[in-house]
């Protein structure tokens, strides 16, 4: 039995605020606004991990033997999953195609995947065993019912982000700023930003 997931919050991933690029719009030098020098810049980035969600998850597992009670052979674990998922855009793949700047260089237009949903990362630390009991015949043998639960929260955290669109919204949303306010600062006058319709 699982209890459904429930998310807890959906905020901006701390890299929109702490990504550093190695090209410094401010920094004394000709600036190169060109087509290969802007997809270069963006290469650099490699996955920006754009959004965040927090996820809290029940996971109620049980195991039984046909024909006894569960007091005598049986096992069953209550379990609280706690962890964060990101909202990912992957910038390595970028290529000429992407980008198409204008003659004057006022201009930029580029072309990014669509935003994936990360692999989520479970918080030992904080999640834990509600309770797992066993059977008599269960006590003294070993047991990875626990390590089940945690693959299982895993699984629903996944199910959720990638079923409820809102991670990857957000995701959308914080790249287009991230790259406005980039871009912006390079001089850049007119920015299209658009995403490729995600795969179904």
């Amino acid at each position: 039995m699982a209890i459904p997931v429930l998310i807890l919050a959906l905020v901006g991933a701390a890299g929109v605020l702490d990504y550093e690029p190695s090209w410094n719009p401010f920094q004394e030098g000709t600036t190169d606004r060109t087509g290969p020098s802007v997809l270069e810049s963006l290469t650099e980035i490699s996955e920006f991990h754009a959004a965040k969600a927090h996820y809290e998850t029940v996971v109620d597992i049980e195991k039984d033997t046909a024909y006894l009670p569960d007091w005598v052979s049986g096992e069953r674990v209550l379990y609280v999953g706690k962890g964060d998922v990101d909202g990912v855009v992957d910038f390595s793949g970028l290529d000429e195609s992407s980008v198409t700047v204008s003659d004057d260089g006022t201009m930029v237009a580029i072309t990014l995947p669509a935003p994936t949903v990360g692999t989520p990362v479970l918080d030992l630390a904080t999640s834990y065993v509600v309770s797992h009991d066993k059977g008599i015949t269960n006590r003294w043998k070993g047991s990875d019912l626990e390590r089940e639960a945690q693959l299982r929260a895993v699984e629903q955290m996944t199910a959720a982000a990638s079923g409820e669109g809102m991670l990857v919204d957000l995701a959308e949303e914080n790249t287009t700023a991230m790259l406005r306010g980039l871009l912006g600062a390079l001089g850049y006058e007119n920015i299209t930003i658009t995403f490729d319709d995600p795969l179904r």
